[in-house]
Formats: C-alpha cells, structure tokens, sequence
C-alpha cells in the first residue's frame, strides 16, 4: 500500500513555507547559537563533580574576558588536571556557538547596546589587520583560518567571524574556517601543553627548560609581530 502522493506534496509544501517564514527562522538563528552555552554548562555540571564543575565554569567565563585566551586557559586546565580532550572540546564548542552568533545575527547584534559596542570594536581591530596585512584578502579563506588559528591578541571566533564578514565571504564559508582555525588551535595548544607536563612530570629540568625555549620563542614571535605592525602602520600613507 503506498501513500497518496497528494497528501505528500502538502505536507512538504508546508514545511518549506514554515521554514521560509522570516520570524521563526530568525528566532531560531538568534536562540540557536545563545543555547549551545547552557547545553555546555549543564552537560559539565552532569558529568563533572560539582568542584571540578565550578572551577571548570571560572575557566570559561575567563575565555571571555581579554586578554584570557586558549593559550592560557587550555595549559591552566591540563596542569588543574582536566584531560586534554574535555577543555578542547569545551572550548571548541563556546566558539562555535560565538561564530554562529554572529554569523547569523550580525546586524540585529549591531543595534543591541553592549553586544553592539563589543562587534564595533572587533570591527575596527578587523579593518586594523586587514590594512596591515593585504594578504588577508588575497588569501582570504586561507587567511583567515590563519587568523583564528595564532592565538594573538585580538584573534579568535568572533573576531574572526566579524573579519570574514568584512571580506565578504559567505555565512558557511566563515563559519567553516572559524570551525577549522578553532579546532586546529584548541588541539595544537592542548596536546602540546598534555605532552609538555608529561616531560616535565619524567624529567623536571628538560621539562621546564622546554617551556622557557617555548616562553622565548612566543615572545620574540610576539616583539617581532609588534614592530612588523609599526613598520606598516608607519608606511600607510595619512
């Protein structure tokens, strides 16, 4: 016995037109993104003993504040004693739901005051590397999975989404390169600090030498990319 195809084509007709209707989609955009971050809360809360929990909750409430970042908080998660795993994926997930936030609500976020003031800033510090570095929009994909994946001040998932919106890529094309920079950085800084601790806990004196060679080298890449800025900023014609 098969289905009366007149009762199909309704069925799927109605769901085309509930999906096109601007407001539901809209609301799901807008909540979607909001609703990945208690899911986050309540899945550590279940599975975390309620200490680990809340120092856990401090951790992530601290990526959000600058000049807080991967680099700091996945290393003070590992040495706390959280596998590598569970930090990457936590953080992994808050920049998703960041990226699809603003992704997908861009201008609404614009007019919300605070939200607002915050995506204004990102923009200016996006126009900021976009004229100090023109490759970016030579290389824009590329680039700007470059740009999410260097824990530098100022990078990250949102102002990573917000930089592919002024280059003008498509909503899923930024979305994927904030996914891919945003992996790739939480698994690098993660397994490298996982690694590190198990060398120092073998032998102390290679494992902190390592970590000086690493603060060295972190630091002169940063020096470095400070006078590089100056020199461009310094060539831009005012």
């Amino acid at each position: 016995m098969t289905a009366d195809p007149k009762t199909i084509i309704p069925e799927r007709e109605g769901w085309r037109a509930l999906l096109a209707n601007p407001y539901l989609t809209g609301s799901i955009k807008f909540i979607l993104p909001l609703a990945i971050i208690p899911a986050i809360f309540a899945a550590l809360y279940l599975t975390e003993p309620y200490q680990q929990f809340l120092i856990i909750s401090g951790l992530i409430v601290a990526y959000f504040v600058p000049p807080a970042g991967k680099e700091s908080i996945i290393p003070i998660a590992i040495l706390m004693g959280y596998p590598w795993w569970l930090i990457t994926l936590t953080l992994f997930l808050l920049d998703v739901a960041v990226s699809l936030f603003v992704v997908w609500n861009f201008d609404l976020a614009l007019k919300i005051p605070l939200v607002g003031r915050v995506l204004e800033s990102g923009m200016t510090m996006g126009r900021n590397y976009t004229e100090t570095l023109p490759w970016l929009r030579r290389f824009s994909t590329i680039g700007l999975i470059l740009f999410i994946f260097f824990p530098l001040q100022g990078t990250g998932a949102m102002n990573g989404a917000i930089l592919g919106r002024l280059l003008g890529l498509e909503k899923f094309r930024v979305f994927g390169c904030v996914c891919i920079g945003s992996l790739a950085s939480c698994l690098v800084i993660a397994l490298g600090a996982d690694v590190l601790l198990d060398v120092y806990r073998q032998n102390p004196t290679l494992g902190i030498g390592l970590l000086v060679a690493i603060v060295v080298v972190i630091l002169a890449g940063v020096v470095g990319w400070r006078l590089h800025k100056r020199r461009l900023r310094g060539r831009t014609p005012r």
